[in-house]
C-alpha cells in the first residue's frame, strides 16, 4: 500500500505540472486550495464532503484551508515526472479543469464559501479543522 507522503507526492508533482503546461501555476497558495478541493470535494455532489480523499487534515486559516501535510509535501518537492493511479488522475484533471484557472486569492474565497464560512464569521473557525466543520 502506498503511503499518504507518497500518494501527496505523486498528486502535486501531477498537479503542479498540469498547471504548468497549461500556464495556470501561481504558486503555494493556489495549489493548498487546489489540493483541498481534490481532498473534499465531491464531483457527483458538486459539494464540499468530509470524508478526505487523499486523508490529509485541513485547518481554517487566514487564507482559508491549510493542511500541515500538504504544505511539508510541497516544500519537499523535486521536479520529476509525475506518476499517479488512474482514479486521482481523473479526480485532479477535473479539479483543475473545474478550478485551475482561478487566481489564488479568489479561490481562497471560493474554498470558505463552499464550506460556508464568510469573511464576517471566519475568526469562529480559525484554526479548526475541515471535517469539524463539514456535516457528511
Amino acid at each position: 500500500m502506498v503511503n499518504r507522503v507518497n500518494v501527496n507526492r505523486m498528486v502535486l508533482r501531477y498537479l503542479i505540472s498540469k498547471l504548468k503546461e497549461r500556464g495556470m501555476f501561481y504558486g503555494k497558495l493556489q495549489v493548498m486550495k487546489l489540493m483541498f478541493l481534490i481532498d473534499h470535494f465531491d464531483p457527483k455532489k458538486i459539494r464540499i464532503v468530509k470524508k478526505s480523499l487523499l486523508n490529509n487534515k485541513y485547518y481554517i486559516y487566514a487564507f482559508g484551508p491549510f493542511s500541515f501535510e500538504v504544505s511539508e509535501e510541497y516544500d519537499r518537492l523535486k521536479d520529476g515526472k509525475p506518476k499517479i493511479d488512474e482514479r486521482l488522475r481523473e479526480k485532479v484533471d477535473f479539479i483543475i479543469e473545474k478550478f485551475g484557472n482561478i487566481d489564488q486569492w479568489v479561490l481562497s474565497e471560493k474554498c470558505m464559501r463552499m464550506l460556508g464560512i464568510t469573511v464576517k464569521n471566519k475568526g469562529r473557525f480559525l484554526g479548526f479543522r475541515v471535517d469539524e466543520i463539514v456535516k457528511n
